[in-house]
């Protein structure tokens, strides 16, 4: 008795829901609902309008600019130093943001020695005006 439930509770299909998110190049998110669609265009896109006198309209769409979460904008050097540079990594706070593309940035140019920060030891901080205080 205890196989014949055990096989049809194994059988029996279960409804598995699953959130869709879009996520903008700005860090911000949008969740959509129950009864929403989402539509990907790198082009315009025109909504069919009907109005009463019968006429057929055609109208562009706004691009979505809803968000449920919007990243925290944030300065790394007020000179916009190109990222991966001396000036970017002397500036850049690591794990300030927890894991994102920037930290990932830092580890592979920056924080060279592993040791999680900027600084002597790092080939970059040692070839630069700065390497002459380390030892």
């Amino acid at each position: 008795m205890n196989r014949l439930i055990l096989s049809a509770l194994c059988l029996t299909a279960t409804a598995a829901s699953a959130e869709t998110f879009i996520t903008y190049d700005d860090g911000g998110v949008y969740t959509l609902g129950e009864n929403e669609s989402v539509y990907v265009a790198y082009r315009d896109v025109f909504i069919k309008r009907t109005p009463a006198s019968g006429d057929v309209n055609f109208e562009k769409q706004d691009p979505f600019t809803q968000r449920d979460y919007e990243a925290p904008v944030v300065v790394v050097t007020p000179n916009d130093a190109p990222v991966g540079s001396h000036e970017w990594c002397k500036a850049f706070e690591p794990w300030a943001n927890g894991l994102t593309f920037d930290q990932v940035s830092f580890n592979y140019a920056c924080g060279t020695d592993g040791d999680g920060d900027y600084g002597c030891g790092d080939a970059q901080f040692d070839a630069s005006e700065d390497g002459g205080v380390c030892q």
